[in-house]
């Protein structure tokens, strides 16, 4: 994912520059590796000197550039994670301190020496999800009140990689993922959510794990041996990014209050397609 953006700097030397961004995201691990790339001016003197101020002028703005890098990444249905802290002051804030202590990971020139390109690396689920959170204690998980037979699972599995009709809306296409996305039944009713999940969890892995791999033993520790597998029905919400589940599998889900512990500790993964 490539963007750019306008960086203002303090000193009247480097005025204007124009920064290009490229993200990479890894769901898996929750790792986000941004590079901010500067073309050095081309009646620069002194390379070394060059590339010094303009190293410092990017991680001196880096709360700007990295908010504008985050405009590619969804937070939730609604929302991309740039304007997830952009929209609200203490999320900016916080985030702002935390780049305060962010190190770079490397900082290099281009082979023709025309550019300075500085990378970052943040993590969704440690660096992240502990600003975005707005509780403390989860809300409470939807009661089922039909019987429905079923057992204690030890995790979730929701295919959805193959394109899937839009939910209210007309069209189809493939779910996108998200940091805080939503789970609902075939009738619109809530079955799980981030708002459900214990904060320890979210910041240890957050609330589901996207995977394009069907090699389930690579998510034994999160899923277990004995998951519930179903596949999704729909796609929800404006940034396609809710699932929307069978009514047979909400309750299958909801009804054994022993599986409440999967919403509870985020132990979902949902396989993606490939695209």
């Amino acid at each position: 994912m490539i963007s750019a953006l306008l960086l203002t700097a303090a000193q009247g030397l480097y005025a204007q520059y124009n920064i290009e961004t490229d993200t990479e995201v890894s769901w898996i691990t929750g790792d986000i590796l941004i590079s901010a790339s500067a073309e050095i001016p081309a009646a620069t003197a002194n390379l070394t000197t060059a590339r010094f101020r303009l190293t410092e002028t990017i991680d001196r703005d880096l709360t700007s550039i990295v908010t504008g890098a985050f405009d590619e990444i969804y937070l939730d249905s609604r929302q991309t994670l740039s304007e997830g802290f952009t929209s609200n002051q203490k999320r900016l804030t916080d985030f702002d301190a935390l780049n305060l202590t962010k190190s770079r990971v490397s900082s290099s020139m281009s082979l023709k020496l025309d550019s300075v390109t500085n990378l970052y690396k943040y993590n969704i689920y440690n660096d992240l999800i502990p600003l975005l959170l707005t509780h403390e204690k989860p809300a409470p998980i939807p009661t089922i009140l039909n019987w429905e037979p079923t057992a204690a699972f030890s995790g979730i599995i929701i295919y959805a990689a193959d394109p899937l009709p839009w939910y209210g809306e007309p069209g189809s296409g493939h779910l996108q993922q998200a940091v805080f996305p939503k789970i609902y039944s075939r009738r619109m009713s809530p079955v799980a959510s981030a708002e459900m999940a214990e904060p320890e969890y979210l910041e240890k892995w957050g609330f589901v794990l996207y995977t394009d791999s069907l090699d389930e033993r690579r998510f034994e520790e999160r899923i277990g041996l004995y998951p519930y597998r179903t596949t999704a029905e729909a796609i929800f919400g404006n940034n396609h990014t809710d699932i929307l589940i069978t009514e047979e599998a909400a309750q299958k889900i909801l009804f054994n209050k022993a599986n409440h512990r999967l919403i509870r500790e985020g132990r979902i993964v949902v396989v993606i397609g490939n695209h």
